[in-house]
Formats: structure tokens, sequence, C-alpha cells
């Protein structure tokens, strides 16, 4: 029953003189009622209003929690695809650096192959070298050994040629067959 405090301050009564209630009091108590619907229609005013504005307040908060766990689900998603991109790259760089190291190895070891070539070229260069310059030396020596026996006789010095070859015989001044190239 729908009863509004203006309807209780309004409401009249039909009076007895025998035995009823003090129109007085009966007043009175209305108006204390009335007051009392009224304060209580404002209250549950307020409290619709108040209601009305959490509902709002809820529905902006749900709209709220429902970006945010999107943007948390968008996050994650972001994370994982850079966690896999930065793993995908460090692969590569991983790769590119192993071929690159096995590049400079397969170089470095083609350099010492190529240097124990050249090593083994000038090992026999060197030999070669030695063989010749002791051959040079004996052919040297059997000159010097020629030419000390022919002071000894007082012969003439055969001159070297290139190499050990025979050369021309130089008479030194004094020797046999001097006096004959003498101008006289």
């Amino acid at each position: 029953m729908d009863i509004s405090p203006e309807e209780i301050r309004e409401r009249k009564f039909k009076t007895r003189w025998v035995s009823g209630y003090d129109m007085d009091e009966v007043e009175a108590f209305l108006n204390s009622t009335a007051v009392a619907l009224e304060s209580l229609a404002k209250e549950n005013e307020s409290l619709r209003a108040r209601m009305t504005e959490m509902d709002a307040e809820l529905t902006d908060v749900g709209r709220r929690r429902k970006l945010l766990e999107d943007a948390l689900v968008s996050a994650q998603r972001v994370i994982h695809d850079m966690k896999a991109n930065a793993m995908k790259e460090a692969e590569n760089v991983l790769k590119d650096a192993e071929n690159k190291a096995d590049r400079w190895i397969s170089d470095a070891n083609n350099q010492v192959a190529e240097i124990k070539r050249e090593l083994g070229a000038l090992t026999t260069l060197r030999k070669d070298y030695e063989v010749k310059f002791r051959i040079l030396l004996e052919s040297h020596q059997e000159q010097l050994d020629a030419m000390r026996s022919t002071d000894r006789e007082g012969g003439e010095h055969p001159v070297p040629g290139p190499l050990g070859s025979p050369g021309q015989v130089e008479r030194r001044p004094g020797s046999p067959g001097d006096a004959e190239r003498r101008p006289g």
C-alpha cells in the first residue's frame, strides 16, 4: 500500500462522541507518522540515487577491469612474442658468429697450410743453396790449394772464372815466361 506523508496529514476521520480516541492525540500521531514517513521517503530516494551512482560506478569498474584484463592479455602476448623474437635473433646472431668463426678457422688453416708449403719450398731452396755454396767453397778451396802449391813451385796462377770454372792463367812478375812478354 503506497501512502504519502501528505495523505496522512490530510486524512480525516469521522468523529464519535462516545468512547472514541482523543482527536488531538490522533492528529499528533498522524503528524509524527507523516514526518517519519517523509524522512523515510527522502532517505529511500537518497539511497536509490546512491544505488544508481554505485551501479554506474560498478559498471565503470567492470569496464575498466575488462580493459585491464585485455591490456594484460595483450601485454603477455607482446612479451611472449618479444621473447620468441629475441630467441630467434639470438640464435641467428649465434649462427652468424659460429659461421664467422668457422670461416676464420678455415682461413687460418689455409694460411697455415700455405705457410707450411712456403716453408717447405724455402727449406728446399736453402738446402739447394747449401749444396751449391759447399760446391763453390770446395772449388775455391781447391783453387786456393792449387795456388799455394803453385806458389811453392813458383809457377803461374790460374784466375778463377765464374763458379769455379777454369780461368785464365795469371802470370806473376818474376815468374817463368814473364820475361818473354816484357817489352824489351
